[in-house]
């Protein structure tokens, strides 16, 4: 069980670290405060461009690979470490335990454990998202094909595709507003590469 609550705890110290909060910062922007005020990386390319979204992105889905591949090698233990930083992502505990929606990160875990699920549920995610702009809907998209494809593929361990469920009850739940807001047909359109 230590090796367990230890290789949750490596990803959760990587998942509390707010890169695309800190970008923003860095360039005078809190991104708390304007747009959808969400910490992650899609709200940060809305107020600062695509460029800032490509980077913010890469920093959050970090946070999934390096503590999975850190964990697997000294702990054999990488779903634990994978689990911790999509939670610390999420629940934020330096922001009140509200952070970002977890699909970068998320992203950063399933590559690191179902590769094949991975390239197949971005496809999803790319399909989605050119044909509708809509960010949110093409990250929903994603976090339900994650763990169809790894069931359907055997693909990762069988722990590994239950923290895909898993993963994707919390991408839900992150995304609540959102859903609302597609519901009633009034969720934001975002072009990435257009800088606000």
């Amino acid at each position: 069980m230590v090796k367990y609550f230890l290789s949750f705890l490596i990803g959760l110290l990587f998942g509390i670290v707010p890169f695309s909060y800190m970008l923003g910062m860095l360039r005078g922007v809190d991104i708390r405060k304007t747009g959808s005020g969400n910490i992650g990386a899609t709200n940060l390319g809305r107020n600062l461009g695509f460029p800032f979204f490509v980077l913010g992105f890469l920093l959050d889905a970090l946070k999934g690979v390096v503590p999975v591949i850190l964990s697997q090698s000294l702990l054999d233990t990488g779903t634990f470490a994978g689990a911790g930083a999509i939670l610390g992502h999420i629940f934020n505990p330096f922001f009140g335990f509200r952070g970002g929606k977890g699909v970068a990160t998320t992203i950063g875990v399933a590559v690191s454990l179902a590769a094949k699920s991975f390239g197949l549920s971005l496809g999803i995610w790319l399909l989605v998202y050119l044909t509708t702009m809509l960010v949110s809907l093409a990250s929903l998209c994603f976090a339900v094909a994650l763990p169809l494809f790894s069931f359907i593929l055997h693909d990762g361990a069988v722990a590994d595709r239950l923290l895909f469920i898993l993963v994707a009850i919390m991408v839900f739940f992150a995304h609540r507003h959102n859903i609302e807001r597609l519901l009633r047909g009034r969720e934001p359109k975002t072009v990435l590469w257009r800088r606000k």
